[in-house]
């Protein structure tokens, strides 16, 4: 009897999922302009049923949300869409509810995010465009510089120098479909977690007020780069070096991709290191902190702190990574 009921609860939690993912779906296909909310609040309900009842039943609700959408509107785009949702859902439900770490939260998140990113847009490039990840890129590209050199020459009608657009022109030329395509994983990559993050503090909030247990959003001042992660990019940056070497075309990709990650990366360590001794050592008022952070990231300073983080990785100045906690014991 227990069961049953327990199987009539997880059915009509899972109905109500379903319909209110595709009424969701439906206004974000419709109504486009609410498309960069609707991505934040549609993996919501897929995590909340998983902590609720488990990965089947989500995966189930998921299954029917994607074929009732497919009725309705372009099944492939509706697949493509789906998978994005439901892997960003089902991956934050999961650690959620075995209260994963933050860190390890945000890394799980990350790669579902990413993995669904590319098959989106592999779909809607390779099945709903037909051009080819190159053909999209450069068409893209042109109706970029296109708009940009109709607003220099609106600008040079109205009486501004030319000579103020040699910036611009410098990297327009720069911005051609292989160096595009260079930047491309490092794209998807800083992407995926900029969107994780954002997720992770919308869900958390929600789930909040919904009475559930989430773990706190570690402050930047904790934030540190792990000497495996580092490794790790770095090893992909040495290979890259070795395959440009002998003219393989993938080794151009590892090396832009692997530079911009790294510079990211101790950025963001040397960013949360000024933080801790601001108002760790100095008693700098959030506010203030918050400022001089913004500041520094935005100009030229930045350089600073990517070499400052560099530094904290090696020496681990916060003492944060367990890593080495685990191998000094």
């Amino acid at each position: 009897m227990q069961k049953r009921m327990y199987n009539t609860k997880a059915l009509i939690e899972g109905s109500l999922t379903t319909a209110l993912i595709v009424v969701i779906m439906l206004i974000n296909i419709y109504v486009p302009i609410f498309f960069i909310f609707v991505n934040f609040i549609l993996p919501i309900p897929i995590t909340v049923l998983y902590i609720r009842q488990d990965y089947k039943i989500a995966l189930i609700s998921v299954i029917a949300s994607d074929i009732l959408i497919s009725m309705f509107y372009n099944p492939i785009a509706a697949l493509s869409l789906i998978v994005l949702i439901g892997l960003t859902g089902m991956t934050l439900g999961y650690c959620i509810k075995n209260k994963k770490k933050f860190g390890t939260t945000i890394i799980f998140l990350s790669i579902s995010m990413a993995v669904g990113i590319i098959f989106y847009f592999a779909v809607h490039i390779m099945l709903i465009s037909k051009e080819g990840i190159y053909g999209f890129v450069n068409g893209m590209l042109e109706n970029f510089k296109q708009s940009m050199n109709l607003s220099k020459s609106m600008y040079e009608k109205a009486g501004v120098s030319s000579n103020q657009f040699a910036s611009m022109e410098s990297m327009l030329k720069i911005l051609t479909p292989e160096y595009v395509m260079r930047l491309i994983p490092a794209g998807i990559i800083i992407i995926s977690f900029i969107l994780s993050y954002l997720n992770y503090i919308i869900t958390r909030a929600i789930l909040i007020k919904l009475k559930y247990q989430v773990n706190g959003i570690k402050p930047l001042n904790q934030w540190y780069m792990n000497t495996r992660l580092g490794t790790l990019v770095g090893l992909i940056l040495v290979s890259g070096i070795l395959f440009d070497r002998e003219n393989m075309a993938i080794g151009q990709y590892m090396i832009t991709s692997s530079e911009i990650i790294l510079q990211l990366i101790f950025l963001i360590d040397g960013l949360a290191l000024l933080t801790y001794y601001l108002m760790k050592k100095f008693r700098i008022s959030k506010k203030i902190v918050a400022i001089i952070i913004v500041f520094t990231a935005l100009s030229s300073l930045s350089l600073f702190c990517v070499l400052a983080g560099f530094i904290d990785m090696i020496f681990d100045f916060r003492k944060l990574d367990p890593y080495r906690k685990s191998k000094k014991q």
